[in-house]
């Protein structure tokens, strides 16, 4: 329900919303430094051979086995088109999987692991060789994973082990030398060992034995259960990281982890107009851009506001950046007007240049109690709740600037979504304006700003669209409705800097290619993830039907006739609302602002608010607060119970009835378009969520697929480009005490009034009536508006009864 609540009281209005050893070939970065986890950095072309070679002796316990097969299929499943074989060892040696890239084939034949016997390390070594020297010019990386020293197969008396570490040193000894002869060779030796699982007494001798085999290093499997990968992937035109990173969306009792790619030569190719030039739109830095800032969201797992940015600390630091730092905002729990940054910087040489990169991300999800500032409008100038975030992120990156002594050229790499896509919009305005950052120079072209699902919180007649904005990305899906506020209606205008990159839809592409394009994006959604599937394509425009019987009306919903499209939907009910009930920004400001905040922060920031939404029973309590309505005043208790209906706890009520009234207001003038939206909740909400832009931009990456090339449709976010002309439908009640209607209020020039009357059990129906004149007697009227019209709607006592006095 507090997602409803969300799209209701928000997007109509403005805004829908490492423990380590010396030997170790791990990240040496303060920022990964985190008790009881590694992050293993490894080297990876593409042509490498990876061999795992598993003890699957008869000491290997099913919880070592099963976590043994994980880590096993989530490095084959991160580490790209890297070809790898998998082999066990227990009395003997044997091949599980022959080298492949075939991901399906390594899960399937992983399901089939046995365990049983000794362990006959040396057996495994020599066919790991084997192997190897099989795949010509193939370099071998050799993932050792065991919970004992070698315990059978060939013996050497006289070596490093004696009879003192171990009653089984011979084989020790063994397989050390073995182990000596492919280090000579190009075999990469790592050995992950489940130490904890052998016994005291033989302990150290086997930690100092697979330290000793190890060329690139030892990992205690018990210690670090979540032991995270990290490559590098040498290729022609770049070196790229590859690993996984955790972001702010719950899965279960942990937040979500998926897959990223990174390289610094991202950074290479200025910023520039980039509309007419493709090269400059990098779609791999967009991805990455975006994992940045899912990373930069809140945990939602984790109640210390100190460590609530720690997603983002450890991306960061697989990618290289140092001197990590959350601004205050971050680190307590957010206030109405508050905002949460990170950054996080890095030392470049780009053709002989020095540059520092400042990676700075800005909290777009978490946010609590901040839902307020997105409500916050002001009367004038740019929308004051993002505007106070602007100011308040430049101030923590001027600091950040002088506390970290960052001098000469820099380059910032800027990224939010929603209310931080927001909020880094107004940023890089105020930059590309001529706002200096303290000590370094930043010039236009070394800027690379990313604003995904932005609301709009610039002014439009203030150059938004100016060249010199062309530094900023903005990616907008049209089906998501926080793409559309603050409203562009009439009295209000608001715009965003830069021009809009747009997510494919059917309505601009056509269907055969959108659903082309559709399909590689839900393949990319499979492997991310999230909360929701993709359901967007399910929306239906909903209208109520009136079912009469001879005793009594009842309500029920079907599908409207209208074409589907949610695009559409959105851009009508929040230009109808803006025009209709907030008129201009002085006047919600005045009469509406304050109350809003006050019910955004209350209500929005708790998570615990699920009721559920019903229907019918929204329509009968509309019915009767217009039947009941005195001088346009509500009656308290319906609004009360309307409210509740919506999901709001009864004691915030009262705290949220000036929205409740204007919310009850146009819902009695605009039924259809009221429970359209209710009806279509999930749809709709889910459109904002971040996984699906995500899946988006992946399915346009060439490091997650083979991407089918999409012209990059640039748009002005000008609603104002068509003026549209709406026109007032005044309906007069004759005979109120024998029932009322719903409908009328403001209509787009040429569209149809949804118009309903709904007689009580004392009252009959006589007609609607315009000038005098009969136009329809169905209590269903959809009314052509052209010009405003006065209709009159005309009840009589039922069979001719006598009115009541």
């Amino acid at each position: 329900m507090k997602t409803l609540l969300t799209l209701i009281f928000t997007g109509i209005l403005f805004f829908i919303s490492v423990t380590t050893t010396a030997a170790l070939d791990v990240v040496n970065n303060e920022l990964l430094d985190q008790k009881h986890e590694q992050v293993l950095k490894m080297k990876l072309a593409d042509d490498d051979l990876t061999i795992f070679l598993v003890d699957t002796s008869g000491n290997m316990k099913n919880a070592d086995k099963q976590m043994t097969i994980d880590l096993i299929t989530r490095f084959a499943q991160e580490s790209g088109q890297a070809k790898i074989a998998v082999m066990s060892y227990g009395n003997d040696s044997q091949i599980l999987v022959e080298p492949t890239t075939d991901r399906d084939l390594i899960r399937e034949k992983l399901a089939n692991l046995s365990t049983g016997g000794e362990s006959n390390l040396t057996a495994g070594l020599k066919a790991a060789e084997t192997l190897a020297k099989q795949q010509s010019n193939l370099k071998a990386n050799l993932f050792i994973i065991a919970d004992n020293a070698p315990t059978t197969g060939d013996t050497l008396k006289k070596g490093i082990y004696n009879s003192k570490d171990s009653h089984s040193y011979k084989y020790a000894n063994a397989a050390h030398k073995y182990a000596n002869k492919l280090k000579s060779s190009n075999i990469a030796i790592r050995a992950l060992v489940y130490l904890s699982r052998v016994p005291d007494s033989r302990r150290d001798h086997t930690q100092r034995f697979f330290e000793n085999i190890q060329t690139h290093g030892f990992f205690d499997l018990t210690l670090n259960h979540n032991l995270d990968f990290l490559f590098e992937h040498k290729r022609p035109d770049a070196t790229l990281l590859t690993g996984q990173f955790n972001y702010g969306v719950q899965i279960g009792n942990r937040d979500g982890q998926t897959q990223f790619h990174y390289s610094d030569d991202y950074f290479k190719e200025p910023r520039g107009t980039y509309q007419n030039d493709s090269s400059t739109y990098n779609p791999s830095l967009a991805t990455m851009s975006l994992n940045l800032e899912l990373s930069a969201w809140a945990s939602p797992t984790k109640n210390d506001y100190l460590v609530k940015s720690d997603n983002s600390k450890k991306l960061l630091g697989k990618l290289g950046f140092e001197h990590f730092e959350a601004n205050d905002g971050f680190k307590v729990k957010p206030t109405k007007d508050s905002i949460g940054a990170v950054a996080a910087e890095k030392k470049l040489t780009i053709d002989k240049e020095d540059y520092t990169l400042i990676a700075l991300a800005i909290r777009g999800g978490g946010y609590e109690a901040e839902w307020a500032s997105n409500v916050t409008m002001g009367k004038t100038g740019q929308h004051q709740g993002f505007e106070k975030a602007s100011q308040d992120v430049l101030d923590f990156l001027d600091t950040y600037i002088k506390k970290n002594k960052i001098k000469g050229k820099v380059k910032l790499w800027l990224t939010g979504y929603s209310r931080g896509a927001a909020t880094a919009n107004l940023i890089v305005g105020e930059l590309n304006n001529g706002r200096k950052l303290p000590q370094v120079t930043l010039a236009s072209s070394d800027l690379y700003a990313f604003c995904f699902e932005p609301p709009a919180g610039a002014l439009e007649n203030s150059g938004v669209k100016d060249a010199k904005h062309n530094n900023i990305v903005n990616i907008v899906n049209l089906n998501d409705v926080v793409t559309k506020v603050a409203p562009n209606a009439s009295k209000f205008e608001f715009s965003r800097y830069g021009d809009d990159t747009e997510l494919p839809t059917k309505e601009k592409i056509g269907n055969s290619r959108y659903y082309l394009l559709r399909d590689r994006m839900l393949r990319e959604l499979e492997k991310i993830e999230t909360q929701k599937g993709y359901i967007i394509d399910d929306f239906k425009w909903k209208k109520i039907g009136l079912n009469i019987n001879l005793s009594s009306i009842k309500f029920i919903v079907t599908d409207n006739n209208r074409k589907h499209i949610l695009n559409e939907y959105l851009e009508k009910i929040i230009e109808t609302f803006a025009i209709e009930e907030l008129l201009n920004r002085d006047y919600y400001v005045t009469n509406h602002q304050n109350s809003m905040r006050e019910m955004a922060a209350a209500l929005l920031g708790d998570s615990d608010n699920k009721n559920d939404v019903k229907i019918l029973e929204i329509i009968k309590i509309l019915v009767d607060l217009k039947a009941t309505t005195e001088g346009g005043v509500f009656d308290r208790l319906l609004l009360e119970k309307l409210g509740i209906s919506l999901g709001i706890d009864k004691d915030n009520t009262e705290l949220s009835s000036t929205a409740l009234e204007l919310i009850g207001e146009f819902m009695i003038k605009h039924p259809n378009l009221g429970i359209t939206l209710l009806a279509n909740g999930n749809i709709i909400n889910s459109a904002h969520q971040p996984e699906l832009c995500l899946a988006w931009l992946r399915s346009q990456d060439k490091n997650y697929t083979d991407p089918i090339p999409i012209v990059q449709n640039r748009t002005h976010n000008k609603n104002t480009s068509e003026k549209k002309t709406y026109y007032k439908t005044n309906v007069k009640v004759e005979g109120e005490k024998f029932g009322t209607i719903l409908g009328g209020g403001l209509t787009l020039e040429n569209d149809k009034a949804e118009l309903y009357a709904i007689p009580n059990e004392k009252g009959q129906f006589d007609g609607w009536y315009k000038d005098g004149v009969l136009i329809s007697k169905e209590l269903e009227c959809d009314y052509t508006v052209i010009a405003e019209s006065n209709l009159v709607a005309k009840f009589s006592a039922k069979n001719g009864a006598e009115n009541e006095k």
